[in-house]
């Protein structure tokens, strides 16, 4: 049975034996998911057994973050109580640095998307890539091909990801590197109008003064841009038939909350 109203699945389950003198055993568990980042996997049980009269009751939990994954246990019925923990991690060390893993197998790949930070790997919210970009993931398959999905959803990293999707098919023991390629300019966003107050037109290029391609205008005359560095200006097209272009001069500052006129 799966509880409804709960943004993580609950799982309810339950197992009975009959017989001409009642019940016994009875089995009683829950087990779900809890965390921002999916990160607890926890279960509850309770078993009754009629012919002893005894009840006894346990829970397991295991915690998992990026570098760690912690378990524990712990029991207890009428004549005894039994508990016990655990604590599993990986460390890589390669050419581009030094990695810290929850867990590690024989083949796992190391994925590099350079500057993105906190995007997940593969639907495992709790396994993220580290500030500068690089995640473990182990569960790969050997001679099969795996595809490897980098989920930036909860990243509020300003890199942007070019291609989110990879595919390898690497042999048992194989440490793969994937890379993924990313954009590590700051974005700006930038409000600017025509002179006579009329938006820019959607959809045109917006270049700095070398005329190199650094944005495009969005909607609403929001122009968006990338750059290593605020440039003195940048030139927006009126007119691509005609090649008009309207000019902003910045003095070396981006005031986001400003309208700006394209002149």
């Amino acid at each position: 049975m799966i509880l409804p109203k709960t943004r993580h699945q609950i799982n309810l389950s339950n197992s009975t034996s009959f017989s001409k003198d009642g019940y016994s055993p009875n089995n009683t568990g829950i087990t779900g998911i809890a965390g921002e980042h999916d990160q607890l996997n926890y279960g509850i049980y309770v078993n009754q057994q009629q012919q002893n009269n005894d009840t006894s009751l346990g829970t397991n939990l295991s915690w998992r973050t990026p570098i760690a994954i912690i378990d524990g246990s712990y029991s207890h019925s009428k004549n005894a109580w039994q508990s016990g923990g655990s604590i599993s991690s990986g460390l890589v060390v390669w050419p581009g640095g030094i990695n810290i893993t929850n867990q590690l197998s024989d083949t796992f790949a190391i994925l590099d998307a350079s500057g993105l930070e906190g995007a997940h790997i593969n639907g495992q919210k709790y396994n993220r890539t580290n500030s500068k970009g690089q995640v473990v993931y182990d569960l790969i398959i050997p001679h099969r091909e795996n595809h490897l999905v980098l989920d930036i959803a909860n990243s509020e990293s300003e890199t942007e990801l070019q291609g989110n999707r990879q595919i390898i098919a690497p042999y048992r023991g194989a440490v793969s590197y994937v890379q993924f390629t990313t954009d590590q300019r700051k974005p700006w966003y930038i409000q600017a109008l025509r002179p006579d107050g009329s938006p820019l037109t959607f959809g045109y290029d917006v270049l700095d003064l070398q005329e190199n391609n650094i944005g495009v205008v969005g909607q609403g005359s929001r122009l968006f841009i990338r750059v290593d560095e605020i440039p003195t200006g940048i030139k927006v097209a009126l007119n691509d038939e005609q090649n008009l272009f309207c000019t902003i001069t910045f003095q070396h500052v981006i005031d986001e909350n400003k309208t700006y006129i394209c002149q």
